[in-house]
């Protein structure tokens, strides 16, 4: 009991501060944005140069899923910055978001992305040992991530409009 009352007045603290604070809550919205920019940035970037490649059209097969994978880094630390940003704006508002269906539904959207993301580094393990059959595998794992980014984008923008 004391430990909900503590969480509740530091998450009301906070919010107070971030509502007060033009500093503190114009960098904590450019920290998710910096994020998005950065990590889905480079994810999509990516997805439309692997979705031009073709094993049979590539000299060099390994070397360019080393390319490809090497943006993952990139693409961690956007997420990370997204959710750590993401949960002090989610904070601010909290019995707003805690109800919201475009909330729960743009953070269903993450949880499908990152396992397209593991589903996505299985192929490329699987690539990499010469299982050319997963290319078409690769291949879905690059459509489904665009098409999650663009659909976190938008959910994003609903939230903003709705909370």
């Amino acid at each position: 009991m004391v430990a909900m009352t503590a969480v509740s007045q530091l998450v009301a603290r906070w919010a107070h501060f971030y509502g007060h604070t033009r500093a503190v809550s114009a960098t904590v919205t450019y920290v998710h944005l910096v994020g998005i920019l950065a990590g889905g940035g480079v994810a999509v970037a990516t997805d439309v140069a692997a979705l031009r490649l073709s094993p049979g059209r590539v000299a060099d097969w390994p070397g360019e899923l080393d390319r490809l994978a090497a943006v993952h880094l990139w693409v961690l630390g956007g997420l990370a910055l997204i959710f750590a940003s993401g949960v002090l704006l989610a904070l601010t508002e909290l019995d707003s978001f805690a109800t919201s269906g475009v909330f729960w539904t743009k953070m269903g959207l993450v949880a499908l992305l990152l396992g397209n993301g593991y589903a996505r580094l299985r192929c490329e393990i699987a690539l990499r040992q010469g299982a050319i059959a997963r290319w078409a595998w690769f291949r879905r794992t690059s459509i489904t991530s665009l098409a999650l980014w663009f659909l976190i984008l938008l959910f994003g923008v609903l939230l903003h409009s709705t909370v």
